[in-house]
């Protein structure tokens, strides 16, 4: 950084009938020049002077330079002022000046070099107000080629395109003006663009100061089905390619995020949750959402043969990932539930490492796919974030109990305690369970009740209590004021219900067989008692 010290106030080179306003920027307002893209930035810092808001949106502004220089040359050298207008200006909120195509004049001695500048007057007037600001310090900066588009840039994919959002910092004017092609690596595969795509020519005619360029490319001879992906998002590198005067300049880009386009709200409130070793996936579709997707896929004029659901959840930098195949699309299979128990032995243990670890973890994301093929050539995709809806109770499950039916509500650390004097809401939805998933909807059930925080609460249904008597998939949510949980879990024949079935006659059996061992101890002792009696009247 160079300080510039004032070593003569020249007369403004500007002539103007207008009212001069006074102190509308402090001392502190500061320049900076970027010889390489041939740019002034004024950074301007406000006095807070009301009466400088009369400025109105369009100003014109003028720039002079001082120098030493002009003492030593002779004849002084005439500098006109930098003029341009700015059509938004606000006193209250603009506080950089940007001037394009600000380049310094040489010192005079054939050499090339440029004068040094000890100040500089800024000039900010309308037709009725003028205000001068004097600016003594300058920094002189090269602009990084890595600084042309702010960091934010996403890349999306779909079946046979890819979009990029760039939104430009305006400091590589020079070099995007003679753009020559675009180069991009998603998943090993390149892809190049030349400037016979639109978006690219837009880039190279209009590239500014925070613009937004929304460029949606097709490589050429791209296939149909080139971008189909079997996950949500991809690692992928970029680069731009300049040419001018037989150089060639390289502007890499730093891509914010890859992912590949799906449509959009495909399922009503997907989600999933955790429930004894049990991860559980809930993705209710929307019907007009399928309609959409059955245009995509016949747009690849193939037919799918068979699909797969994929669960992938990642936390940690780990990740675990649950498949369940099918031949067709079904819309009525919506749950799924995948148990660590029911994996093969050696994952078990694994299985139920991660299932503690996102148990306890605040940054878990839960991605839902659906994927098609023709035989073993994957023709289409679904990818969908869905929500992880951390659970209130560790356990839940049914057990009967008499004419009622009881929800077992187990939790070691209850993360919220209920108010019992607000009513609670339990809503169960019951679904018949084929293999993982559940098919359609048997039953749904609303039961409103003052629940005081233990582990167990009853209702009277006889139809649910008949629909847990078969394999199913509950989903419960519970309401409380504003404040709602979410559970999934299952039940079959041959698990829970069986076995508190089997207790219960345990116990039943038990005390059957103490009453008749208590009964027959009393009958001996009665006989005992009889013959003692017999005795006594022979005597």
């Amino acid at each position: 950084m160079q300080s510039l010290f004032l070593f003569t106030l020249l007369a403004s080179t500007f002539d103007s009938d207008g009212r001069e306003i006074f102190s509308c920027y402090t001392y502190k307002t500061v320049a900076e020049y970027r010889p390489n893209i041939k740019q002034l930035q004024i950074l301007l810092d406000s006095s807070n002077n009301s009466a400088c808001s009369i400025f109105p949106a369009g100003v014109n502004i003028n720039v002079t330079i001082g120098s030493v220089d002009f003492a030593t040359i002779v004849p002084a050298p005439n500098y006109p002022p930098y003029s341009y207008t700015i059509t938004n200006f606000g006193y209250s909120n603009t506080s950089v000046l940007i001037i394009e195509g600000f380049s310094l004049p040489d010192d005079g001695t054939g050499t090339g070099d440029e004068i040094s500048i000890d100040y500089l007057l800024i000039e900010v007037y309308s037709y009725a107000e003028i205000t001068r600001i004097e600016i003594l310090e300058m920094q002189t900066i090269i602009s990084s080629l890595s600084e042309c588009f702010y960091s934010t840039m996403p890349v999306t994919l779909t079946q046979n395109y890819l979009t990029i959002q760039m939104n430009a910092t305006g400091l590589c004017r020079i070099q995007i003006s003679s753009l020559d092609s675009l180069h991009i690596t998603i998943d090993g595969n390149a892809y190049s663009f030349d400037m016979t795509n639109l978006p690219l020519q837009d880039l190279a005619t209009n590239y500014a100061h925070n613009k937004l360029f929304t460029m949606k490319l097709t490589p050429p001879g791209v296939t149909p089905l080139a971008f189909t992906t079997l996950k949500p998002n991809w690692d992928a590198t970029g680069y731009l390619i300049t040419k001018s005067g037989g150089i060639e300049t390289r502007i890499d880009l730093q891509f914010s995020s890859v992912k590949y386009t799906s449509i959009a709200g495909f399922y009503s409130n997907p989600f999933m949750a955790l429930n004894d070793g049990q991860f559980a996936f809930t993705t209710v579709p929307i019907v007009a959402k399928i309609y959409q997707l059955v245009a995509v896929l016949a747009s690849t004029g193939r037919s799918y043969n068979n699909m797969i659901f994929r669960f992938q959840v990642n936390t940690n930098g780990q990740s675990r990932t649950f498949d369940y195949r099918t031949g067709k699309y079904n819309m009525y299979i919506t749950k799924f539930l995948f148990s660590c128990s029911d994996m093969p032995s050696n994952e078990q243990n694994d299985c139920m490492k991660f299932y503690k670890m996102v148990q306890v973890s605040n940054d878990v994301m839960v991605t839902a796919s659906g994927m098609f093929y023709l035989n073993d050539t994957l023709i289409g995709a679904q990818h969908d974030t869905i929500s992880y809806k951390r659970q209130q109770w560790e356990r839940t499950f049914f057990v009967t109990e008499d004419d009622k039916i009881c929800l077992f509500l187990e939790s070691s650390n209850p993360k919220f305690i209920f108010n019992p004097a607000i009513p609670t809401t339990f809503n169960i939805s019951i679904s018949k369970k084929i293999n993982v998933t559940a098919h359609g909807v048997n039953g749904t059930f609303v039961f409103n009740t003052n629940y005081n925080n233990s582990d167990k609460v009853c209702f009277q249904n006889q139809t649910l209590q008949d629909l847990i008597q078969t394999d199913y998939i509950a989903t419960l949510v519970v309401t409380h004021g504003t404040n709602t949980f979410y559970n999934l879990f299952w039940g079959t024949v041959d698990g829970d219900i069986k076995k508190n079935m089997l207790t219960a006659y345990i116990i039943l059996g038990i005390g059957c067989f103490a009453a008749v061992v208590y009964s027959l101890s009393g009958f001996v002792r009665f006989q005992k008692q009889l013959k003692a009696m017999k005795k006594k009247k022979t005597m």
